[in-house]
């Protein structure tokens, strides 16, 4: 009977402790196991962060969109290579007017009023689509989606007229044909540049051909004219008048296009 009671003792013990020799539970065991066995478990509950495309690469609106300004520079670190100009957007007045809003965003810089609509108006040179030299007049109108643009000659001469009627000793010029690496002593000098290229630095090609006085002239697609106000770091910064604002291009790709488009480029001095 004894030896049945003293098993029945040693029995309910081993039951009671979990069978751990220590004395110790389950729940005991896991609490006092190593650090490095509790962190693993909780790691391998972790699901990795993918890096999703909007992560890894900046949408090109904001980078493009991203000034020296916004990228938290100091203002006396830009007094070479950046000129702080007020864009303006060529929209909804002036559907083809790159070239005009582009010469009324430098004007106002260099402290001459000037309205986009009223140079457009009063002050270009126009003509019907396919009957004029592009050099000499704007190809169809600003207002009309249909129409084409004009090249440097003609905001130089628009430019001096609006100069000569506001009485202003400034007048436009027309530096055309230079590197690209020769504009920017301008903007260190903090004068800004009409300069031609195509829309987003995209690649253009001839898209149609006129005769105009016994010439055949074609038109490149698609021709753009924005204001040139910064460099730096294989970027180039321009006041974009489709846009409203100020964006960035890779240097190399826009100085191709600026090729592209003869190397036009003017100034208000």
């Amino acid at each position: 009977m004894k030896k049945k009671k003293l098993f029945l003792f040693i029995l309910s013990m081993l039951l009671c402790t979990g069978c751990h020799p220590s004395g110790k539970t389950d729940r005991d065991a896991v609490k006092d196991a190593p650090v490095e066995t509790v962190r693993v478990e909780e790691d391998d509950k972790k699901t990795p962060e993918a890096a999703t495309p909007l992560q890894m690469e900046t949408p090109v609106d904001e980078k493009h969109q991203q000034t020296p300004h916004q990228q938290g520079k100091n203002p006396a670190e830009q007094e070479k290579g950046w000129i702080d100009l007020q864009p303006i957007c060529q929209y909804p007045e002036l559907p083809t007017g790159c070239e005009i809003t582009s010469l009324a965003m430098v004007l106002n810089y260099h402290g001459i009023s000037a309205d986009k609509c009223d140079l457009a108006d009063h002050y270009l040179d126009k003509g019907e689509v396919g009957t004029v030299d592009f050099r000499k007049a704007f190809e169809g109108d600003p207002r009309d989606d249909s129409s084409y643009g004009c090249y440097a000659p003609v905001i130089v001469n628009t430019a001096n007229k609006y100069l000569e009627a506001a009485q202003s000793e400034l007048r436009a010029a027309d530096i055309s044909g230079g590197q690209l690496e020769e504009l920017f002593p301008y903007i260190d000098a903090g004068v800004p540049v009409i300069i031609w290229g195509t829309l987003d630095c995209a690649e253009g090609y001839y898209s149609v051909t006129w005769n105009v006085d016994g010439t055949d002239m074609s038109w490149y697609t698609p021709e753009h004219c924005r204001v040139l106000v910064g460099y730096e770091d294989g970027q180039v910064w321009t006041a974009d008048p489709v846009y409203g604002d100020v964006r960035a291009y890779d240097l190399h790709v826009f100085e191709s296009r600026y090729e592209d488009l003869g190397r036009q480029a003017v100034v208000i001095l």
